[in-house]
């Protein structure tokens, strides 16, 4: 479909310059082609197009752009016009220093030749405390998931609702793991596996993959990766998830994953 628009813009089948004002959200996500098309969208007299952009948040193939990707590029006119925020509010000093910890090497900060490129930034805390994140470090997956579901029902016991609660995993199967170890225990639960299945005001803990969490936020998060290792040269993907997924939560983080004594020992060291 989006090819297909591409191409009727081109002939001129589709008018072009159709909106005043466009915004792009999680421009990350946006492929170099994507962000021809919408600058094409919006009106030359007002040329007025916002774009918000995260490139630690960058987990999609198609947003592996080559390293001469610039905004000049696609369009964009971002010479002069580039606003960096650093500072991270949704996150706890804790939970964003594990995030940070977990990710390693693989999100080292960098910085850009110039505002018409893009810099990997490492956000820096509002100062914001909060409880420190528990890491379950057990043998198997299924002695992670039980504990991570006693865990959580004792949130629920000091007051947190259910449906502020999410578990984000890696994989379908690592999903199906949790929903059994929260189905033993009695706690209300919902599985998204594909679209239409997530129900964010319904009271009950949200089973989701880390790609479909981002963009989203829970005051109690989990993050959960069983035990299947992942090739080396898809080292720095994961590191992107695990950072997506961790920055989820904005008061209590708990982190299942076979790694997770040697992120413990990055975040005291």
């Amino acid at each position: 479909m989006v090819q297909r628009v591409i191409t009727g813009v081109d002939r001129r089948q589709i008018p072009s310059g159709q909106y005043q004002a466009v915004l792009i959200d999680e421009g990350h996500d946006f492929a170099p082609g994507w962000f021809k098309l919408i600058v094409q969208m919006v009106d030359p007299a007002t040329n007025s197009l916002l774009v918000l952009y995260d490139d630690a948040q960058s987990i999609y193939d198609r947003t592996q752009k080559s390293k001469n990707f610039s905004f000049k590029s696609v369009g964009i006119q971002a010479q002069g016009r580039t606003t960096i925020l650093k500072i991270n509010y949704r996150n706890t000093r804790q939970i964003l220093q594990l995030a940070h910890r977990a990710a390693g090497e693989m999100l080292r900060p960098e910085d850009s030749q110039d505002d018409d490129h893009i810099p990997l930034l490492q956000p820096l805390s509002s100062g914001r405390e909060g409880p420190d994140p528990i890491i379950i470090d057990l043998p198997s997956l299924a002695e992670r998931t039980s504990q991570l579901a006693m865990l959580l029902a004792d949130q629920h016991a000091q007051g947190q609702a259910w449906g502020d609660m999410a578990v984000l995993c890696r994989s379908y199967d690592d999903m199906d793991a949790c929903a059994l170890a929260l189905q033993r225990k009695g706690l209300p639960h919902r599985v998204r596996t594909r679209s239409g299945q997530f129900r964010p005001a319904e009271n009950s803990i949200q089973i989701m993959t880390l790609h479909v969490s981002k963009g989203l936020e829970w005051p109690v998060v989990a993050v959960v990766v069983g035990d299947s290792p992942c090739a080396p040269e898809d080292a720095e993907q994961e590191a992107r998830l695990i950072y997506v997924g961790t920055t989820r939560a904005t008061h209590r983080l708990l982190v299942a994953t076979p790694v997770a004594q040697e992120a413990a020992q990055r975040v005291t060291t």
